[in-house]
């Protein structure tokens, strides 16, 4: 499998990568390759201005300066069916907004892209960092719903991405990040950071190995005693 990071290795990167382990095992140290059968969706940040409109992306910017255009939009294909198998399978699922210090809730650039609409059992969580989690209710409602591992998708890869996927780490939580699901609009970023996430916190996977996965644990969930 060729990863969308490997173009920008060195010889010697490739062989610390391989002489290290990383490719196998991740992090020995915590872990950071667990997966388990109770998976919940994040989605971080899918708003209208950081999306935009489908265009390339130096014109997205002309209207919001934070919108990543054709780049969102194609992660958007990919997250809108993984999201409608989720709700198949009954994963919780979560959306994040992002709320800048210069607009409001109720501002019509900082709602969830229609593609996306949150359904009435999702949850939406409002944030004002990069993490999830940070001054959130989000480990709470992960804790309510019995959810062990979290698929994270959305935007951006280097930051509000990243950020999550490390503390979700940290809070013990198994972390599965579908490659083709998040986007940045620096790509060294984006390789960089997937990198990084792959090597150190999280499960890296094409968002094919990521349905196979959710539907192996609905089917689990479907014989689970009450439920």
């Amino acid at each position: 499998m060729v990863r969308v990071w490997e173009d920008a290795l060195s010889e010697q990167d490739r062989l610390v990568i391989d002489k290290a382990g990383y490719g196998k095992r991740g992090a020995v140290s915590w872990n950071s390759r667990q997966l388990g059968q109770r998976p919940g969706i994040i989605v971080i940040d899918m708003q209208r201005l950081t999306v935009g409109r489908n265009v390339p992306i130096l014109e997205a910017i002309e209207e919001y300066p934070t919108a990543m255009g054709e780049i969102a939009w194609h992660a958007l294909s990919h997250i809108s069916r993984l999201i409608s198998l989720a709700r198949q399978t009954r994963a919780p699922i979560f959306y994040t907004r992002v709320i800048p210090r210069n607009r409001t809730p109720e501002d019509p650039a900082v709602q969830i892209v229609p593609e996306l609409a949150p359904q009435p059992d999702d949850i939406v969580i409002d944030k004002f960092f990069a993490s999830a989690f940070y001054a959130t209710p989000l480990l709470s409602h992960l804790i309510r719903q019995r959810v062990d591992t979290v698929i994270i998708v959305g935007n951006t890869t280097s930051g509000c991405v990243r950020a999550t996927a490390i503390d979700a780490q940290q809070f013990g939580f198994g972390v599965l990040i579908p490659e083709e699901c998040v986007f940045d609009r620096i790509e060294l970023s984006h390789k960089a950071s997937l990198l990084d996430l792959w090597m150190k916190y999280a499960t890296v996977l094409p968002v094919a190995e990521v349905e196979t996965y959710l539907q192996h644990v609905g089917r689990l969930l479907e014989v689970e005693p009450g439920t």
